[in-house]
């Protein structure tokens, strides 16, 4: 059986990309890929994901990566382009590549994503903590999270260290009001429409569709 998990990374972030990935296996890599530590990404220290990006692009029939960045992510409804991602992912995969099920790390009541995959007659898992409880999920969080990671790297060396790039995280808040405070102008890499704006740089804050 071959199946399909699907997650995201840096989807509460207020700074940087968020990430959806999908990674195809065959169920008897499924063993392999337990016995070497794949897990949700969020209980692996970083160097264990980078280590297991290694054997799950080396065991995976196909691994498939997409963006949505902070621009898109402001004018659009976060579900509705979580899930737009989720579909182009599927999309992708199915077109080259049998699938017998889907699981995804349900956000939501995603709906469309369900509907989805049922119109392509492919059984579905699309559940809650999908991430915590099937491989395969396990494995694209893992391939989501490195990947954003080594664009949230990137960034900072040109934006400088912001930390993690999430809102409760007080080194990201300080790079914020800091940046506020030199430039009236918020860098690219900031979303916008992220109500913790409103508090660490007013003028920076813009509602969704503006």
């Amino acid at each position: 059986m071959k199946k399909l998990g699907i997650d995201e990374a840096g989807r509460g972030c207020i700074i940087g990309p968020m990430i959806v990935a999908g990674v195809l296996i065959e169920g008897n890599k499924e063993n392999l890929l337990k016995a070497v530590g794949v897990r949700d990404s969020k209980k692996l220290t970083r160097e264990k994901r980078e280590h297991l990006l290694h054997i799950i692009t080396e065991s995976a029939e196909a691994v498939v990566v997409t963006k949505a960045f902070p621009e898109e992510i402001d004018s659009i409804n976060l579900n509705d382009i979580t899930y737009s991602r989720v579909i182009q992912v599927i999309d992708i995969v199915t077109s080259s590549f049998k699938v017998d099920l889907i699981s995804v790390d349900r956000v939501g009541k995603e709906d469309i994503v369900i509907r989805k995959i049922q119109d392509l007659g492919i059984s579905e898992n699309v559940k809650f903590k999908a991430d915590e409880r099937f491989t395969e999920v396990s494995a694209a969080s893992i391939v989501a999270k490195v990947f954003r990671d080594r664009i949230i790297d990137s960034l900072k060396e040109k934006y400088g260290d912001f930390g993690s790039g999430y809102p409760s995280d007080p080194k990201t808040r300080k790079w914020i009001i800091d940046t506020y405070s030199s430039t009236s102008q918020p860098p690219k890499i900031i979303r916008r429409s992220w109500k913790s704006l409103i508090d660490l740089a007013p003028n920076y804050y813009s509602r969704k569709g503006i």
